[in-house]
């Protein structure tokens, strides 16, 4: 220690120097990942489960389909369509006697978001979008994430 003594003034002096440039702080910008959506949910209403398969088919989506009726917790028929396009999945719940669109629901293969509207976006869905009946599904795990959003659409309004 003692043979570093005689340096010490002249590091003290070297770290209280100050440079000619003054200090700039700029600002740093932090964007959000952009959300590219995956499916159209509002170019599919009105359409009945056979036909949305015509155009998503069309757009490199691979289809899972899953034809076997069964029960839903409402206590009608239902049946299946999964569309994937890359790690998104659209399920349509159907009637198989009618194919008339029941739901769909919008869901990541990672399983789970803490942020719904990031399923909203792939979906292209806006959350004020008064067609469709929004329900972002909680997981059981951990209710302050999200497995998924149900969109259901909304009954049309009778004309007189």
């Amino acid at each position: 220690m003692k043979r570093y003594a005689p340096l010490l003034p002249l590091a003290l002096l070297l770290s209280c120097a100050s440079t000619d440039r003054p200090v700039v702080e700029t600002p740093t910008v932090s964007t959000a990942p952009t959300v590219q959506r995956a499916f159209d949910v509002p170019a599919l209403l009105g359409m009945n489960a056979d036909q949305i398969a015509r155009p998503l088919i069309s757009q490199s989506i691979r289809p899972d389909h899953d034809r076997t009726p069964r029960e839903s917790s409402a206590g009608t028929t239902e049946a299946l369509y999964t569309y994937w396009r890359d790690t998104t999945a659209l399920e349509v719940s159907y009637d198989p006697a009618t194919l008339h669109v029941n739901s769909y629901f919008i869901k990541t293969k990672s399983g789970r978001t803490a942020d719904y509207t990031t399923l909203l976006k792939l979906a292209n869905v806006s959350k004020y979008d008064k067609r469709l009946s929004i329900e972002p599904i909680a997981s059981v795990e951990n209710p302050n994430l999200y497995t998924g959003v149900k969109l259901t659409p909304a009954a049309p309004t009778p004309v007189n």
